[in-house]
């Protein structure tokens, strides 16, 4: 079998029906053989009675049910395991596929490796865009506390062309091109499963977030190549199901990457984080108490309640600090 396309469901039903719809036009046009592996996490909206019955209409989809909520990383690899495909591809729940063809990214994977003689091709992620068409940063590099330091004092967003302060989401670059980066974004990772296997899979320390991060650095210090590849497309809509709770997903994106840093470099790297953060999080209090004094009433208000339950979930009701 040609590839396994595994997706993590979690409460994500409405997003997972479009999912698999275009999923499914995608497979009609393709001839590549592919599976379909869905792993569900225990979800309570009527997403496993879908999908049972998606996979009596069509013996393509293979569907896994978790009785706990056991996360992305862990239930990725569950997805993994099983599978019976010489690549995989995870996929989240809430993207679309717009363009492109199976084929090509195997194609693009056999060349890269039968050219580069310096490192295979690890990872490979596609053009990712917004709901509204606009262009997602998911091609990005490694993060450092430098990059995290742009970021909390707004330098990304003033001078979003520097190569410099726009190091981190490369926004200085169009996204247009095929080009070697650090690391994708888990809504989209094409890779060789005896790859993603000789790598380690994903560390299930991480519940959710920076298990993406943490999977390319590996393979770079293998000596692997993430690759970004434009001329696949979805659409992604980028925290929709975590939009639910902003401040949750807020703080758990840092909470995981606060783990990153202490996995890979230091206890001393991530309590440097853990500082560089909050003062990331204060500057945008006082920048939404300015906007609520002078425009009382507006969302500028939930934006600052918000922030404020981000410092308390980050840090922890009892002083925690998580390292």
């Amino acid at each position: 079998m040609d590839i396994s396309i595994i997706i993590v469901n979690y409460n994500s039903l409405d997003f997972i029906k479009r999912c698999i719809k275009s999923i499914e036009k995608l497979l009609n046009e393709s001839s590549a053989d592919c599976e379909v592996i869905i792993v569900d996490n225990n979800s309570s909206d009527g997403s496993v009675e879908y999908l049972k019955e998606k996979t009596k209409e069509n013996d393509t989809f293979h569907l896994i049910v978790n009785d706990t909520n056991a996360g992305f990383s862990r239930a990725s690899n569950t997805g993994a395991l099983q599978a019976k495909g010489n690549y995989l591809l995870f996929l989240n729940p809430d993207t679309e596929i717009v363009g492109g063809r199976l084929e090509d990214l195997i194609n693009f994977y056999t060349e890269k490796n039968n050219e580069d003689k310096d490192g295979e091709a690890g990872v490979i992620g596609a053009k990712i865009l917004n709901m509204d068409g606009t262009i997602q940063f998911s091609a990005r590099s490694f993060p450092t506390l430098a990059r995290q330091f742009y970021e909390s004092y707004f330098l990304y967003r003033i001078f979003r062309k520097s190569r410099i302060f726009g190091s981190y989401f490369l926004s200085w670059w169009d996204h247009e091109s095929i080009r070697e980066v650090d690391w994708l974004t888990g809504s989209f990772m094409f890779i060789k499963k005896d790859y993603f296997i000789k790598a380690g899979m994903f560390d299930e320390d991480y519940f959710m977030y920076s298990e993406d991060t943490d999977l390319c650095l590996k393979l770079h210090r293998m000596n692997f190549k993430n690759y970004y590849f434009p001329y696949f497309i979805i659409k992604h809509s980028d925290s929709g199901i975590a939009s639910r709770e902003p401040a949750t997903r807020e703080a758990e994106i840092w909470r995981s990457r606060r783990l990153y840093f202490k996995k890979n470099y230091s206890t001393a790297h991530a309590i440097a984080l853990s500082a560089l953060y909050l003062a990331g999080v204060l500057n945008r209090i006082i920048v939404f108490t300015i906007l609520t004094l002078i425009k009382p009433g507006s969302e500028n208000k939930n934006r600052l309640l918000s922030y404020f339950r981000v410092l308390k979930l980050y840090y922890g009701s009892s002083g925690d600090t998580g390292l």
